[in-house]
C-alpha cells in the first residue's frame, strides 16, 4: 500500500480509464441498437436514433476528453510559468474575458452572437490576456507580476459582469447556465476545431520544454545558460492562454478540472515538466469524460440534467483531498522569482491613510444625492446611513487583516479569505437554509447555519491536515477543493432559475443593504476587538514569511502559531461573509497596496491594509448608492471596480 502512493498516478489514470470505457460503453448500448457494424455507415442508411449516437454522444465524449486535458495541461503549464501551486488556467483572466464578453453582447450587442458564441468569447478571452500582458509589460513579465496582474483584471472583469447580471437576470441567464460548463454537441465541428488547436499549442509548447525546464529554478540560472527568458515566458503564457480561452470559448467554464488535475499530478511525485504535462493532459481529460458519462447515465435514467463543468469539482475535490491525505510529503514550489512590487521609499500617502479612511467616512454620512451631488447634514439622513458605514468599514477592516496574515503565513501572494473555503462553506450554508428549509436571509437562523456551516468548514480543515502540522501548502489546497465542492452546489443552484437565487446573488455581491444600528455597532466594535487581537501575533507574521525552519529556530512553536493563525483568519472570514457575502477584493489586493505603498513590516501593513480595507469598502458602498440613484450596486462589485482600478494603475507606475 505505501509503494502505490509513491507514484500512485499510473495507477489512479488506469482506474479512471477503466471506469470512463465502461461508462461509456454503458451509454452506447443504451442507445444504439443496431450492429456495431453500421456505426459508422452512411449518414443516409442510419435513423435518427443512431445519428443521434454518431453527431451527439461520440463527439460529446471526446470533446470532454479534449477539454479536460487542455484545462489541465493549461494549469500544469501556469504553475510551472508562475511558480505557484495556485495558479490556474484562469491565472490570465481568459476565462472572466470570455463571460464579460459574452455578457456585454448579450445585453448590449446581441448581433455579434450571429457570428457565434464561442468566437465572442475567444475575442474577450483575448482581450483579457492582452490587458494582463500589457500590465506587466513593464516588469519584464516576472512571475508574480503576471499573476497580480490576472487576478486583478479577473477580478475586474468579474465585477463588471456581476453588476449587468444582477440588472439583466433575464437575458443573461443563457449566459450563467454556460457559466457553468456544457459538452452538449450537435456535431464534430467543434470537437475537430479544439483538436487542432490543441494541436497546436501542444507543438509550441513541446518546443518550449527544454529552455523552460531550464527556467524552472530562476530566471538568473537560465538567462546564464542563454535561454531568452522573457521571449520564452511570453510564447508559454500565450500557449497556456491559446489551450485555455478555446477549452472555454468551446464549452464554458470548466471549473476544478483543471487545478484538481495538475495538483494531482504534483502530489504524485512527478519532478519534471515533460512528465507532468502529458500526465495533467490524461488524468483532466479522464476526469471530465468520467463526470460526463455519469451525468448522461443520471440524465437517461433519472432525467435529471446537470452542467459538466459544475459536476466536476463532486469528483475532483474528494479525491484531491484523499490522496493529499495519503500521499507522502512534496516538496513545496518556489512561490515567486522576485520581490513584490514595492517603493523604496514609503509613499506619502501611506501616512496619510488615517485622513482617507476619515475623508472617505465623512465622505459617506454626509454627501448624498437629491436632485443634483449636495451636502447634506440631518439626523434623518444620519440614521439611514451610519449602520451601511459601520458595516462596510467593519467588513473591509476583517477581510484585509485575513489577506494580510494568509498571504504571510503561506508566503503565497496568491493567497486570499476565500482559499480557506471558509467563505464558500459560509456561502453554502446560508443558501441551503434559504433554498431548501426557506429560511429569510439576515434572520437568527440564517446566521446560525452560516455559523454552523464555517465552524463544520473550520473542523474538517483542521482534521485533512492534523498530520502535516498545518502546512500552509496544503491547508491552502485543502480550502480549494473544499471551496470546490460548495461552489459546485451554489453554481447548480445559481443555473437553475430559482427566483429565489437572484436575492441570494446580492447578498454574494456584497450588500450592506441589511445593517441596523445594532448589528453594525456590534460588528464595528467586535472588528476593533479582532484587531487588537492580530497586531500583537505580529512576530509571528514576521518570521513565518520567512520560512517555518527560521521561526522554529527563534523558538516559535511553528504548529501552534499556525493553528492561532489560521482560526483567527476563518473567524475573521466566516463573519465577513455572513455580514457581506462572500467578497474576493479586498481581503486578497489590500496587502498588496499596502505593500506597494512601502509597508513592509507585519504591524504596518497589517494597520496599512486595515485602513485601505475599510476606506474602499466605504467608498464603494456610497458610490453604489449613489451612481444609480434610485438603484443601487453591491459594495463588493463595486470595491472592485474601485481598488481594481487603482491597483493596475500603481502596477503601471512602479
Amino acid at each position: 500500500m505505501v509503494s502505490m502512493f509513491r507514484r500512485p498516478a499510473a495507477w489512479l489514470c488506469a482506474v479512471l480509464a477503466l471506469l470512463c470505457l465502461i461508462s461509456a460503453v454503458w451509454i452506447v448500448r443504451l442507445e444504439w441498437q443496431l450492429p456495431w457494424t453500421l456505426l459508422f455507415a452512411d449518414a443516409n442508411s442510419l435513423p435518427l436514433e443512431a445519428l443521434t449516437v454518431r453527431n451527439n454522444t461520440l463527439p460529446r465524449m471526446a470533446m470532454a476528453l479534449l477539454a479536460g486535458g487542455g484545462s489541465a495541461a493549461a494549469t500544469m503549464l501556469m504553475q510551472q510559468l508562475m511558480r505557484n501551486p495556485l495558479a490556474s488556467d484562469s491565472t490570465l483572466a481568459v476565462s472572466s474575458g470570455a463571460q464579460t464578453a459574452l455578457v456585454l453582447a448579450t445585453v448590449a450587442a446581441p448581433s455579434l452572437l450571429l457570428y457565434g458564441a464561442s468566437a465572442v468569447a475567444f475575442g474577450g478571452a483575448a482581450a483579457a490576456l492582452g490587458a494582463v500582458l500589457w500590465l506587466s509589460a513593464r516588469r519584464d513579465l516576472m512571475p508574480l507580476t503576471v499573476i497580480l496582474a490576472g487576478l486583478v483584471v479577473s477580478l475586474y472583469l468579474g465585477s463588471l459582469t456581476g453588476i449587468v447580471m444582477l440588472f439583466f437576470s433575464e437575458e443573461t441567464r443563457g449566459v450563467m447556465q454556460w457559466g457553468s460548463g456544457s459538452l452538449v454537441q450537435d456535431s464534430w465541428a467543434d470537437t475537430l476545431q479544439l483538436l487542432w488547436r490543441t494541436a497546436a499549442a501542444a507543438l509550441l509548447v513541446a518546443a518550449l520544454l527544454k529552455p523552460l525546464s531550464a527556467m524552472s529554478l530562476s530566471d538568473e540560472q537560465a538567462v546564464a545558460l542563454g535561454i531568452p527568458v522573457k521571449k520564452i515566458r511570453l510564447l508559454a503564457l500565450g500557449a497556456a492562454a491559446f489551450l485555455s480561452a478555446n477549452v472555454v470559448a468551446f464549452v464554458g467554464m470548466m471549473g476544478f478540472v483543471g487545478l484538481a488535475a495538475a495538483t494531482l499530478v504534483r502530489q504524485t511525485g512527478f519532478r519534471t515538466l515533460p512528465a507532468r504535462l502529458p500526465a495533467a493532459f490524461a488524468l483532466g481529460a479522464l476526469m471530465l469524460m468520467l463526470t460526463d458519462n455519469g451525468l448522461m447515465l443520471l440524465k437517461h435514467y433519472y432525467q435529471t440534467d446537470l452542467p459538466a463543468g459544475a459536476v466536476t469539482a463532486l469528483i475532483g475535490a474528494p479525491l484531491l483531498l484523499w490522496l493529499m491525505m495519503k500521499a507522502p510529503e512534496r516538496p513545496v514550489f518556489q512561490t515567486a522569482s522576485e520581490p513584490a512590487p514595492v517603493r523604496l521609499h514609503a509613499s506619502p500617502l501611506l501616512r496619510r491613510l488615517p485622513l482617507l479612511a476619515l475623508a472617505a467616512l465623512l465622505l459617506a454620512l454626509f454627501v448624498g444625492r437629491n436632485e443634483g451631488w449636495m451636502p447634506v447634514i440631518d439626523t434623518d439622513y444620519l440614521s439611514f446611513r451610519y449602520p451601511r458605514v459601520l458595516l462596510a468599514a467593519a467588513t473591509g477592516t476583517m477581510l484585509a487583516l485575513t489577506g494580510v496574515m494568509l498571504q504571510r503565513l503561506t508566503q503565497n501572494p496568491m493567497a486570499s479569505p476565500e482559499l480557506l473555503g471558509i467563505s464558500s462553506g459560509t456561502a453554502f450554508g446560508a443558501m441551503t437554509a434559504v433554498l431548501l428549509f426557506d429560511i429569510t436571509s439576515g434572520s437568527g437562523l440564517f446566521w446560525l447555519a452560516g455559523i454552523a456551516s464555517a465552524l463544520a468548514t473550520l473542523g474538517l480543515l483542521m482534521l485533512l491536515n492534523r498530520n502535516n502540522g498545518l502546512a500552509p501548502e496544503k491547508v491552502l489546497l485543502t480550502g480549494m477543493a473544499m471551496a470546490a465542492l460548495a461552489d459546485a452546489a451554489i453554481r447548480l443552484w445559481t443555473a437553475s432559475g430559482d427566483f429565489r437565487v437572484q436575492q441570494m446573488l446580492i447578498w454574494m455581491s456584497g450588500s450592506t443593504y441589511q445593517a441596523t444600528p445594532q448589528s453594525a455597532a456590534a460588528v464595528a466594535l467586535l472588528a476593533l476587538l479582532l484587531m487588537f487581537a492580530v497586531l500583537p501575533l505580529q512576530r509571528w507574521l514576521g518570521l513565518l514569511s520567512l520560512n517555518a525552519t527560521v521561526a522554529q529556530s527563534t523558538g516559535v512553536n511553528v504548529a501552534t502559531a499556525r493553528l492561532v493563525l489560521i482560526a483567527l483568519c476563518a473567524i475573521l472570514t466566516a463573519l465577513a461573509t455572513l455580514l457581506i457575502g462572500p467578497l474576493s477584493f479586498v481581503g486578497l489586493l489590500a496587502p498588496h497596496l499596502a505593500n506597494m505603498l512601502g509597508a513592509r513590516l507585519p504591524a504596518q501593513q497589517l494597520r496599512s491594509a486595515a485602513l485601505l480595507g475599510a476606506a474602499v469598502m466605504i467608498l464603494a458602498d456610497w458610490l453604489g448608492r449613489q451612481l444609480m440613484f434610485p438603484y443601487e450596486v453591491p459594495a463588493g462589485l463595486m470595491a472592485t471596480l474601485l481598488g481594481g482600478a487603482y491597483f493596475m494603475l500603481m502596477m503601471r507606475r512602479l
